[in-house]
């Protein structure tokens, strides 16, 4: 016969390996469970990261696709004169700042998004554009204008011509940015005044040549 500290100590010896394998199970289920989260979240962060990437991919396919429309829609010709303005901040230029700086001049803000700037005799002088998507200033800014004047179609080029320098300059001078000319190379005052004196006589020229 067991006497009664036998039977304690047999009981308790019980109760310790109960809990003893009741604390494996817990662990066993509380691994599974952290196993699945894991498993879980990493699916999560490689779906969230294709979404981004084909987000970027999209997003950059439409950049290129802009910049190739501005490219062919300036693209220098024989009777186009052509001045960029490129700051470094991305969107310095809008209808509404463009509007402001402009104030003191003759100018129409088409329905298409393009500023005319017009001469004493309201006649078109030439345009100012989006210099990477042109025509877009609706709803839209950006960090660099193409002014392009199209010497064939004045009535007076010369004017039209010193407007043009005229309205560059000052753009210039008000946003503190680059003035370029139309292979995007920096202009200085000395390369401004030989572009004035170049286009005078080519009116000249041209004018001789039809007397």
């Amino acid at each position: 016969m067991l006497n009664l500290a036998e039977i304690l100590t047999i009981l308790i010896g019980c109760l310790l390996a109960l809990v003893f394998i009741d604390g494996i199970r817990r662990a066993i289920r509380i691994r599974k469970s952290k196993l699945k989260v894991d498993l879980i979240s990493s699916e999560k962060i490689d779906l969230d990261f294709e979404e981004e990437w084909k987000g970027y991919e999209e997003q950059s396919e439409v950049i290129t696709d802009e910049e190739e429309l501005g490219e062919s829609y300036i693209s220098p010709s024989s009777t186009l004169n052509i001045i960029h303005l490129h700051d470094q901040s991305p969107q310095v230029f809008s209808e509404s700042t463009l509007s402001q700086a402009l104030v003191f001049y003759n100018f129409i803000y088409e329905e298409n998004g393009i500023f005319s700037i017009l001469d004493s005799d309201n006649n078109l002088s030439f345009k100012i554009l989006n210099g990477k998507n042109p025509g877009t200033f609706l709803n839209a800014s950006t960090n660099d204008i193409a002014l392009v004047l199209d010497s064939k179609n004045q009535t007076n080029p010369l004017e039209a011509f010193d407007l043009f320098i005229e309205v560059s300059m000052s753009l210039q001078e008000t946003f503190q940015c680059n003035l370029l000319d139309e292979d995007r190379n920096l202009m200085t005052k000395q390369m401004i005044e030989h572009m004035k004196n170049e286009f005078h006589e080519n009116q000249r020229q041209f004018l001789a040549s039809a007397s």
